[in-house]
């Protein structure tokens, strides 16, 4: 059977390329509706290739996983050794625990309490020592079993608990100021309130259109009794500026912003292809030690 991916994103500098000299670390994030993944040169910081695959007619992570060691195996730049592996998986249930009742044993059980733990997963834990809490989440048994054989040592992380820390981190260093964080992509979105740089909420919401991020969003503002017009927001994720959709989410709030890309790391000049705000996530996982 053909894999069901489809490229949606290209950038590949040619020194990302098996052959060159660079040492390589591969980053993944696995969606639900497909993976996105990026090669940065380990020893100069600097991000050389991006690309990001749909995964035609799955609607979530297990539902493709069967197919991705053909796809990774023929891969002209997945198929090559790797200084580093960075594997972040989105789950919709993010349990976010203190440190303080977390201990070895009962991450099971604060996890049943709160979410349930679908058929073929496993559980694992994420530190947030910038909040001193972990996050618990679910990765399926397939994907993890896949990731271990093809890059011995890979580092697992959580798609939820990295935005947290990224978004925390960038308004701790003055890198922005905002009260709402709204994260958008394809078939899912994510809603992050701060109140004096802590994190007072943080859900991820399936979505089928921008109608349903809309409906969710003031939804959660109305719980904590907040409004839009006197707030101010950051939008990362695939929303385009030029979208009418964010003329219609701006007009809501008191200043709607997007964020440069992270100063940290240096880029290929091919990345100026891609708006600095589209892949937030993935170009920040290095920075979540």
């Amino acid at each position: 059977m053909a894999n069901p991916f489809r490229n949606k994103c290209r950038i590949a500098d040619p020194e990302s390329y098996p052959g060159s000299k660079a040492e390589k670390t591969l980053s993944i994030e696995f969606l639900p509706d497909g993976f996105v993944f990026s090669l940065m040169d380990t020893q100069r910081y600097k991000y050389l290739a991006l690309e990001a695959f749909e995964a035609e007619e799955a609607n979530n992570i297990a539902g493709y996983t069967e197919h991705l060691a053909g796809f990774f195996r023929e891969h002209p730049l997945l198929a090559q050794p790797f200084a580093k592996t960075v594997v972040s998986v989105y789950s919709h249930s993010l349990v976010l625990t203190p440190d303080s009742i977390l201990n070895g044993d009962n991450a099971g059980e604060i996890f049943s309490t709160c979410a349930h733990l679908p058929d073929g997963h496993c559980l694992k834990t994420e530190p947030l020592h910038i909040m001193d809490a972990s996050g618990i989440y679910t990765v399926p048994k397939a994907l993890e079993e896949f990731c271990k054989e093809v890059f011995p040592g890979c580092q697992f992380r959580s798609y939820g608990a990295s935005m947290i820390k990224n978004v925390l981190s960038a308004q701790t260093i003055d890198q922005w100021r905002a009260e709402v964080i709204i994260h958008i992509k394809k078939s899912h979105a994510e809603i992050l309130l701060l109140n004096n740089d802590k994190l007072s909420f943080y859900r991820s919401f399936s979505i089928t259109c921008f109608d349903d991020l809309l409906y969710y969003l003031f939804y959660v503002l109305e719980q904590y009794d907040k409004q839009a017009d006197d707030m101010e927001a950051i939008v990362i994720g695939e929303l385009p500026m030029d979208n009418p959709n964010f003329d219609l989410l701006a007009s809501f709030f008191k200043k709607l912003t997007l964020p440069s890309k992270n100063d940290v790391f240096l880029y290929s000049s091919l990345f100026a292809s891609i708006p600095d705000h589209y892949y937030f996530n993935l170009l920040n996982l290095n920075t979540c030690e």
